[in-house]
């Protein structure tokens, strides 16, 4: 970690997960000065460490990147950027080979192909890593340090600072330790933030995941696409406690004999998807899940049972190593019993927008969670990580390149440093609480206009408190910054959910259930004007 006082490198990376650190390898190959600034202590922080381990790329016979876009963009309700629908099934196989070559551990150059293909893919192009995810990141740090990348975790990035023609030039960073605030000069910034799990009740994302990067975006005049697109993952723990929220493996369910059934014992997917069943888009499966519960058929954790007593402990490992082991740790035997599952937050498939070259501002580029574009209205399984190692290191590369352009001779603006809140005695835990159980209302698996305008309403109100409210100590410090991020994109989430008027993959209204055919194949834009956050429609492209 860097101590207090004036910083100075030449790409600076803000996030930990995969996306990141790909994006710090590709600056330091390409001999630039890199350093990744984190909130987490090191090794803690990112969904890729939380992450099933699957990556979506066509490798195998009569496969190919058109076909992987298309399925992408069928997933996506026809919503994808073509920009960056193209870069990524393009660039995921060489990627691929490019992460196994530098890391090992994948069972060839190709990567083990799944014989069942995921959910929504035409073809088996989930290459699993065996060996779990935090071992793979913590590989990849190991290695970023040897390559001579500087770490400055347990660090935050408050926000952007510019120079005088405009580009940004530097960063303001906040000690979560000593509660100091410092700057660093910069020629480049890779967001590389992740999303924004903590904003809802129940989430797959660790606590980290406030959606800095769409809050830091925001306030430096960026634009935010499609923020109404939420994902959850149909197929998270309900129970028990210690568990709650993490994700159980989606490729269980296009296993022969695994079904959902509610708590009369019914396969309740045959009502709702009798083609596609257990195999049906994420989607579909949290509305139908979702449903059971609200009518009563679900399990006191508001859950439905996820039966999989066909599999044996191998079976459940080959899907997921060490996936048993942790059931059994939790005393849970997945093989004689079912597990109780119930949709959680998984994924914001909104995000920053950006150029084909992840370029979001001058000096500013975008990778991973916090791009938007490459999944429309809906994700694929294992098209996640994958994409986070595609954005991340072209991220890194396009930030290098502008580094060695020397665009940043004109020195940062002298901007002052943010004020943090004084001693006080509001409870930040209890407005943190607050925007969660907000969130949970207004911005569900389901939504209504009347829900979503309340939601904003009561938003305004914990702005307000927040705006008023001091703080206790660094940890309570933590928690304002946490919601100074938090609020403006739960904001940007509901302000886009009430302007998208139909129901389109993950977005679901209440009021609008049909899908709104070729006059709602638009995106949502999210931006700042003066101090109101505006939200717009525009085509897709």
């Amino acid at each position: 970690s860097s101590g207090t006082g004036a910083l100075k490198t030449g790409v600076l990376i803000i996030g930990g997960g995969l996306a990141g650190a790909r994006a710090a390898r590709a600056a330091a190959e390409a001999g630039v000065e890199t350093m990744l600034a984190f909130k987490a202590p090191m090794g803690q922080g990112g969904a890729s460490s939380r992450a099933s381990g699957g990556f979506a790329a066509a490798l195998g016979p009569g496969d190919d990147p058109a076909r992987h876009a298309a399925d992408t963009l069928a997933g996506g309700y026809g919503l994808n950027t073509a920009a960056q629908l193209d870069t990524f099934t393009k660039r995921a196989p060489d990627a691929l080979r490019r992460l196994n070559a530098e890391i090992g551990g994948f069972a060839d150059a190709a990567g083990a192909l799944q014989g069942n293909p995921a959910p929504m893919h035409s073809a088996a192009r989930s290459v699993q890593y065996p060996h779990g995810m935090a071992h793979m990141m913590r590989t990849l740090h190991d290695g970023l340090a040897r390559v001579g990348a500087q770490f400055c975790d347990t660090h935050r990035v408050l926000d952007l600072r510019f120079s005088a023609s405009g580009n940004v030039a530097g960063v303001w960073l906040y000690d979560a330790l000593s509660g100091d605030v410092c700057s660093c000069e910069v020629g480049a910034v890779v967001l590389a933030t992740g999303g924004c799990g903590q904003l809802f009740p129940v989430t797959s994302n660790g606590p980290d995941a406030t959606g800095d990067g769409y809050a830091i975006a925001l306030r430096a005049g960026c634009t935010l696409q499609d923020m109404e697109f939420i994902q959850f993952t149909p197929t998270a723990f309900a129970a028990p406690q210690a568990l709650r929220g993490h994700t159980i493996v989606g490729t269980l369910l296009t296993v022969d004999g695994v079904r959902l059934l509610n708590t009369e014992g019914e396969r309740f997917m045959e009502r709702y998807d009798p083609a596609r069943l257990e195999g049906a888009d994420r989607a579909t499966l949290a509305r139908a899940i979702y449903r059971e519960v609200r009518e009563g058929k679900g399990t006191e954790a508001g859950a439905v049972y996820l039966d999989a007593t066909t599999l044996s402990p191998e079976a459940f490992n080959r899907h997921r190593p060490g996936f048993y082991d942790l059931c059994r740790d939790h005393g849970l035997d997945p093989a004689t019993e079912p597990l109780q599952t119930a949709p959680a937050v998984h994924t914001c498939l909104g995000g920053v927008r950006a150029d084909h070259n992840l370029c979001a501002a001058p000096n500013l580029f975008v990778a991973g969670e916090a791009l938007a574009g490459t999944h429309g209205a809906n994700r694929l399984s294992s098209n996640s990580l994958s994409e986070a190692n595609v954005t991340g290191w072209l991220a890194g590369e396009q930030a290098a390149a502008c580094v060695k352009t020397g665009v940043n001779d004109d020195g940062v603006l002298n901007s002052d440093a943010m004020v943090l809140p004084r001693a006080g005695p509001q409870q930040m835990s209890e407005l943190h609480r607050a925007v969660q159980d907000i969130m949970g209302r207004a911005a569900g698996v389901e939504r209504t206009a009347e829900g979503i305008r309340a939601g904003l309403s009561e938003l305004s109100d914990i702005a307000r408190a927040h705006r008023r409210a001091a703080a206790k100590g660094v940890d309570d410090v933590g928690l304002w910054l946490d919601l100074r991020n938090m609020l403006p994109v739960a904001q940007a989430i509901l302000g886009a959910a009430l302007k998208r008027r139909e129901s389109r993959g993950a977005h679901y209204r209440a009021d609008y259930p049909e899908e709104g055919g070729e006059a709602w194949r638009v995106n949502v834009l999210s931006a700042l004007k003066g101090s109101e956050l505006e939200h717009y429609l525009e085509p897709g492209v």
